[in-house]
């Protein structure tokens, strides 16, 4: 009779429980989207994909065991060359296909609570990546021929800014700076540890996005990335001031944004099924512009930029057209002639601008474009990595405003080495 009593009241305990938690999830409290029930079934249809090392990383305080770092699928014909092991820009049919279910059914759980539709209140502003650049990241990678483009942007740093390399072996310290020692000094290359620092070549997908608050205080926004990319596991688990995450597969590569707010995306398959809402509080954005999904990977990098807080660029006249009639001053760019190709993937830094270059016709073209709109272009090779990699120049990077170093590295989980 004892132990029955030993067992049922442990039961009673914990069914209260679960029915006050129940209670307060429909309250009138603000609505967090970490608390919107994940979709578990197309997590693991991206882990299932990976076939080499396990490197998911469970977060033991998510309930039902959910894992928020998925290991990318490495493939021969989807590898950076020359055994690197660096996944392919662009994400699989099945990757896709997980995505926009996990999504989704965030996006339904949201819909029915009792927060949607009503006003986010905008906390930060975008950090907009033509502004003033503290610091540039990549990975140590040199995959897909990203050498001569990755020196070439080495080269034009702003006097003030660093270069941040992100490896995940210490003993590639020497390497990366003999590598960069030709057009930087030692002192301005920061060599940092970041655990998964290999699936982070992509960059501008991997990286969290940074946002400004009111103070200019950096912040940087996590997301789940198919790739696997993440930040470490002590970070991962904290969600205190200068870092957020939300639960949504989405990439810096389909987010373009000015100083003002207003933010630009394309509006692919799953990028489709995260609300309004996830970007007014999480990005700043006071308005959103979804440009209908054309062709491409169907990130925003691919196709439209801005130069300035009312300049774009794109290669598409019909986005062109909706920029415009938002009240943009748009130019356009020629079009390379393969399918991956871009001249609109650029990286600005102060007045300069490394834009991707084919060995074609159009590349002139293309530069004078960017030096009429006020920049000094130069050219970097895009060729294997937009048609072997499926990105280009923006893509492989990701830049920072001037913030001290110890709390960028506070902000991605990292040490310098």
């Amino acid at each position: 009779m004892r132990t029955r009593i030993y067992v049922v009241v442990p039961l009673i305990l914990l069914s209260a429980l679960f029915f006050v938690l129940g209670r307060n999830n429909v309250s009138n409290k603000p609505f967090d989207f970490r608390d919107a029930p994940r979709d578990t079934s197309a997590i693991e249809a991206l882990k299932s994909q990976n076939q080499g090392e396990d490197l998911v990383m469970p977060r033991p305080a998510i309930p039902e065991g959910i894992i928020d770092r998925i290991s990318a699928e490495v493939l021969p014909e989807n590898s950076g060359g020359r055994g690197s092991g660096v996944p392919t820009h662009k994400p699989t049919p099945e990757q896709k296909k997980a995505m926009s279910k996990h999504n989704e059914g965030l996006f339904k759980s949201f819909a029915k609570s009792v927060d949607a539709g009503r006003p986010v209140e905008v906390k930060y502003r975008p950090y907009a990546d033509y502004e003033k650049t503290g610091y540039l990241i990549m990975s140590s990678e040199f995959s897909f021929d990203s050498r001569q483009a990755k020196l070439e942007m080495a080269k034009i740093l702003p006097a003030e800014a660093v270069l941040v390399v992100l490896t995940e072996y210490s003993s590639q310290k020497q390497e990366i700076l003999d590598a960069y020692g030709a057009v930087l000094p030692p002192g301005r290359i920061k060599v940092v540890i970041l655990n998964g620092g290999g699936s982070g070549f992509w960059a501008r997908d991997a990286v969290p996005v940074p946002v400004l608050d009111k103070s200019d205080k950096l912040t940087v926004i996590d997301a789940q990335y198919y790739h696997g990319f993440a930040v470490d596991e002590e970070i991962s688990r904290i969600f205190s001031a200068g870092y957020k995450k939300h639960d949504y597969f989405y990439e810096g590569g389909n987010f373009q944004a000015n100083t003002r707010g207003d933010c630009v995306i394309v509006n692919n398959k799953y990028h489709a099924k995260i609300p309004d809402e996830i970007f007014n509080g999480y990005y700043g954005c006071k308005q959103l512009i979804r440009l209908p999904f054309i062709d491409g990977i169907g990130h925003v990098d691919e196709r439209a930029r801005f130069i300035n807080d009312t300049t774009l660029v794109t290669d598409t006249p019909s986005y062109k057209d909706i920029l415009a009639g938002k009240g943009f001053t748009v130019q356009l760019l020629p079009r390379p002639s393969q399918y991956y190709e871009t001249y609109v993937n650029s990286l600005i830094m102060d007045g300069k601008v490394v834009v991707p270059v084919f060995n074609e016709a159009t590349d002139a073209q293309a530069l004078a474009v960017y030096e009429s709109l006020g920049l000094k272009a130069s050219g970097g090779d895009s060729v294997s990595l937009s048609n072997d990699g499926k990105g280009s120049i923006h893509c492989i990077t990701m830049t920072y405003p001037k913030v001290p170093m110890a709390d960028l590295l506070k902000s991605l989980g990292a040490k310098e080495i």
